[in-house]
């Protein structure tokens, strides 16, 4: 393939680039969909409250591993447009398989105080594929990432498409041999190895499992832990928040959850999916034009919010009739319920973006501190006497727009007082 002048490390990302990136996060996001009508068509509703249980905890710890995905793209990037031939860099593939077993081995060391809770008693299979896919995708966001740093954005594209549909591919099969509860976690587990197969047929990838950051291995790995607490936060909040709810409602209450449970799930689907595929190029975009300043980030968080309002619209209007009509009766959710869960997705998607911004300029504890003051805060609001369904969408509004409050006043000090240069070397 030949290189692009949105592809060569020396422009910002073209409109073909994005588009690809875009189609790549439709795709995400439209089989992730199609995961959850399968499930919710193949297995009852008390069985589909385990899977989508299950689902939470998968997709929280490859949320966790966002944040080296991040830290990845920043140290490639950061690397490229401020070369230092005296000072290599860390090479970020080896780097990230480190992050992915220290990671895996601490979910199987935790397991026994939280797999019974949420799995069940017979959960050995569950918490091995859980350790095994951990570390999986820890590869898979450290390539994903150095695509992007290069700017490689097409080949990036084709590595997200790949993994989501290789995931409603592999579940497809899993229906096909019995459709229990077990083949389907395992099914979308272990898409997290398709990144392997994109190594064996794409020189590109290959290529960037020899792309370097802007620091040395102790510094990207201390960085890299560091992100990862803030995407823990994030996790928590994006498709995690089914765990928190789990472990703040009595088991009666949570074996009527599925509907409010899946759609938590799909009115997130919309904003942030796209949102999280759009990560890296929001943080090669800011260590580009943090110059402007706020200035720079002022468009994005417009054009979230507009879309959030038109999102919450046609959910209140549209959204009722189509849970019912692709995952039964027994899913129906008041347009109002919908539309304010759309709301509060908004809010965690400018969460998302102003994280985005910060990291970009180096400040990883800052970046991290929202993520946790805004877990925090949604934690404590799931607390209150309400029904479950008002203190979800309590808690997940009001928590992230207090981190957004906090990210944007750090972003507003930062882009005043640090030069450019300070990004390739400060980790504060």
């Amino acid at each position: 393939m030949s290189t692009s002048p949105d592809e060569d490390g020396t422009t910002t990302i073209s409109g073909r680039a994005a588009t690809s990136v875009g189609v790549a996060a439709l795709i995400a996001a439209g089989t992730g969909y199609a995961v959850l009508v399968v499930a919710a068509r193949t297995l009852d509703t008390a069985t589909n409250a385990d899977f989508l249980v299950f689902w939470s905890v998968l997709f929280g710890v490859f949320g966790v591993l966002g944040g080296l995905q991040q830290e990845t793209t920043r140290a490639v990037t950061n690397a490229r447009l401020h070369p230092r031939p005296e000072r290599p860099g860390v090479p970020v593939l080896s780097s990230g398989l480190i992050v992915g077993l220290v990671l895996g081995g601490f979910v199987l060391a935790s397991s026994p105080w939280w797999r019974t809770t949420l799995f069940g008693p017979d959960s050995q299979v569950q918490v091995a594929t859980l350790v095994l896919a951990t570390i999986a995708f820890a590869g898979y966001s450290t390539v994903a990432g150095a695509l992007a740093g290069n700017g490689r954005w097409t080949v990036m594209a084709r590595l997200v498409g790949a993994e989501a549909i290789g995931r409603l591919s592999l579940v497809a099969v899993a229906v096909l041999a019995g459709g229990a509860l077990l083949h389907l976690e395992v099914a979308s587990a272990a898409a997290a190895t398709v990144w392997l197969v994109a190594l064996a047929v794409s020189t590109q990838t290959r290529q960037a499992t020899h792309a370097l950051g802007d620091v040395s291995r102790r510094r990207f790995l201390a960085q890299s832990a560091t992100a990862m607490i803030a995407s823990a936060s994030s996790a928590a909040l994006v498709v995690g928040f089914p765990t928190l709810l789990r472990a703040s409602t009595d088991a009666t209450v949570w074996r009527t959850s599925a509907p409010l449970v899946l759609a938590i799930s799909l009115t997130r689907a919309p904003l942030l999916m796209p949102l999280n595929a759009y990560q890296g190029v929001a943080i090669a975009h800011f260590l580009r034009h943090r110059s402007r300043g706020l200035a720079a980030l002022a468009p994005l968080l417009a054009a979230v919010v507009g879309v959030g309002a038109i999102g919450a619209l046609l959910a209140a209007l549209a959204g009722p009739p189509i849970m019912a009509l692709f995952f039964g009766a027994d899913y129906r959710v008041s347009g109002a319920l919908l539309a304010a869960l759309t709301a509060a997705s908004t809010c965690l998607a400018l969460l998302t973006l102003t994280g985005s911004c910060v990291l970009a300029l180096g400040r990883h504890r800052p970046y991290a501190a929202g993520w946790l003051l805004a877990t925090a805060v949604s934690a404590a609001l799931l607390l209150l006497d309400l029904p479950l369904a008002t203190r979800s969408v309590v808690s997940l509004a009001v928590g992230p727009l207090v981190g957004v409050a906090f990210h944007l006043w750090v972003a507003a000090i930062e882009t005043r007082t640090v030069t450019p240069d300070a990004v390739a070397v400060e980790d504060v």
